[in-house]
């Protein structure tokens, strides 16, 4: 199985597992939005679902997720969205944010991500 790479729409949507550790009184600290490697990962909504995308976490009950509006994320300095499909996780809807995740980059990126699933949400 071999996935090409393809162009994401911007009115299209990221999703994005984020652990526990980043809630601060109800809300996600912008230290979860950061690079992993060379960007930060998330999923594409044309190959996942939220509840597929929090299953990929290491630990899926202390995962909340979040999604990003594709066309807000490219408009914040430096980012730009590719689907990068990841075949060895069998995973088609993987899809990095690269660009520099500065302070300002991240408070930005924490208010225009909106919780899909809740921490305290049961796994399905």
């Amino acid at each position: 199985m071999d996935w090409e790479p393809e162009q994401i729409p911007q009115q299209n949507h990221l999703f994005m597992h984020v652990h526990e550790m980043w809630r601060r009184n109800g809300f996600i600290s912008p230290g979860a939005f950061q690079n992993h490697g060379e960007g930060m990962s998330t999923d594409w909504q044309k190959y996942a679902t939220p509840q597929e995308t929090r299953r990929r976490a290491k630990q899926p009950g202390h995962n909340a997720v979040v999604t990003l509006h594709v066309g807000s994320v490219r408009q914040l300095p430096e980012q730009q969205v590719e689907h990068t499909p990841n075949v060895a996780e069998d995973n088609r809807a993987h899809t990095d944010v690269y660009g520099k995740k500065d302070e300002e980059v991240r408070m930005k990126l924490r208010r225009i991500g909106q919780i899909v699933i809740g921490f305290d949400a049961p796994v399905e």
